[in-house]
C-alpha cells in the first residue's frame, strides 16, 4: 500500500474560471482559497500556468487608463504616467 498516495480532487473549468475572476477583481490567493474552498497551492499553480498576474496587471492598467482619460488627460500623458505605449493607451481608451 502506497502511503504517499493522496486523493486528488478534480476541479472543473468553471471553478478555475471563477477563481480567476475573483483574483482579477482584486482578491488575493488566500481570500480566493477561502471563498472557493480550493487549496492556495492549487491556486498558485493555476496563477503561474495561466498567467493570472499578467492579466491582473493588464486589467489594472486598462482601468487606470480609462480613469485618467475620463479626467481629461491626453493619451501621451497617460502613456507617460502608466509607463505603457501610446498604442496600448489608445487601444484601452477607444
Amino acid at each position: 500500500m502506497n502511503l504517499n498516495y493522496r486523493n486528488k480532487r478534480k476541479y472543473t473549468v468553471s471553478e478555475r474560471e471563477n477563481s480567476r475572476k475573483y483574483y482579477l477583481l482584486g482578491l488575493n490567493l488566500q481570500e480566493v482559497s477561502k471563498l472557493m474552498d480550493i487549496p492556495k497551492k492549487t491556486l498558485e499553480k493555476w496563477q503561474q500556468k495561466y498567467n493570472w498576474k499578467d492579466l491582473k496587471e493588464n486589467n489594472f492598467a486598462k482601468s487606470k487608463a480609462l480613469e485618467l482619460k475620463a479626467k481629461g488627460l491626453s493619451t501621451k500623458e497617460i502613456s507617460s504616467i502608466l509607463k505603457i505605449s501610446l498604442t496600448t493607451v489608445w487601444r484601452y481608451c477607444k
